[in-house]
């Protein structure tokens, strides 16, 4: 079987890093502008039009491809234009009841109006009240084929894991896990470099979520600044860490449940709605504390995170490999 992936940009880096050897297309995205201002929310339903061009186009983009590439089925991650009705599609999301300070019913009516386009949903999360994504996920909307495949996650998931490892092998007091958009993935790495300095006793890692740039800062007191990690050293760093700061973003929730959890804290982007919610039910389960980005305290946090006890909180096994072999059977 071969295999094309289609990205742009910083995905595409990323993937690229991983899949060497397959053949890559440049495929434009939906190119969505965030505000240092406006919540996130407000700011994509005003850009909803321009979304709603850029699907068109992925979707005729695609209709060509079938044609030259001899495409014979498609898996999108969160691409509502890529199906077509001579072959076989399905898309992976996990955002089918979106949360929005705004908008948010027509949010949902508009992806849901593009994911019944496709023969199946499959749904990065458990089935079940004992699950990651709450109400994002849960119900599954009438008249979508959705299937919950389990979480997913660029980690392997161990057999035998205690997630928090005995104090004289731990490497770093806390690792700060930087990801999403600017400005605002800068604007948190400023204000938590700021208070390390004030906390000369944390040993800390930060991993900036910038692939493709190789400078490594060193020399800087209790702080080692990476750019990027590949998986294998990312996942370490991890498991030899006390505490995890980072934004309470979906796929990191996921690769935290991989690797058993952590002592986590997390500070949603600010005015992202999803993340907010997120970064409450986390905290509700007692996995997390969480903190407004605005007036954040980094010495306040680490006190309390320290009191949580996330301890092989989770560990389940996923079932996407059964419901991938399924559908290939389906399709061949």
């Amino acid at each position: 079987m071969e295999v094309i992936i289609g990205a742009e940009g910083a995905h595409l880096t990323f993937l690229k890093e991983h899949f060497p050897t397959i053949e890559y297309l440049d495929f434009p995205g939906y190119r969505i502008s965030y505000s240092a201002t406006l919540p996130v929310g407000i700011k994509v339903l005003l850009q909803l039009p321009q979304m709603v061009s850029a699907i068109n186009r992925e979707h005729e983009l695609l209709g060509k491809l079938i044609e030259t590439k001899k495409i014979d089925a498609v898996i999108s991650d969160n691409r509502y234009g890529l199906w077509n009705k001579k072959i076989p599609s399905v898309i992976i999301t996990h955002q089918l009841n979106i949360q929005a300070p705004a908008g948010n019913n027509l949010l949902s009516k508009t992806a849901a109006s593009y994911i019944k386009h496709f023969d199946e949903c499959w749904i990065p999360d458990y089935a079940g009240e004992d699950n990651l994504s709450g109400v994002l996920s849960h119900p599954i909307p009438e008249g979508i084929n959705g299937k919950y495949i389990g979480p997913l996650s660029r980690f392997e998931q161990p057999l035998n894991f205690t997630s928090q490892p005995q104090k004289e092998k731990l490497k770093y007091d806390l690792v700060l896990l930087l990801s999403g958009p600017e400005p605002q993935r800068s604007k948190l790495e400023v204000i938590v470099l700021k208070q390390l300095k004030e906390l000369p006793s944390v040993k800390a890692l930060i991993i900036q979520g910038l692939p493709g740039n190789t400078q490594i800062e060193s020399g800087l007191g209790n702080m080692e600044i990476v750019p990027h990690l590949p998986d294998e050293e990312f996942q370490d760093r991890i498991n030899t860490s006390e505490i995890i700061l980072s934004r309470s973003g979906y796929s990191t929730l996921m690769d935290l449940n991989a690797v058993g959890w952590k002592k986590a804290i997390f500070i949603p982007t600010p005015g992202q709605t999803e993340q907010e919610y997120l970064g409450e039910q986390m905290q509700e389960k007692g996995l997390a504390v969480t903190y407004k980005q605005k007036g954040f305290s980094l010495k306040d946090a680490l006190e309390k995170a320290k009191q949580l006890n996330p301890a092989n909180q989770s560990l389940r096994e996923s079932n996407y490999q059964g419901v991938i072999d399924d559908w290939l059977k389906k399709i061949r």
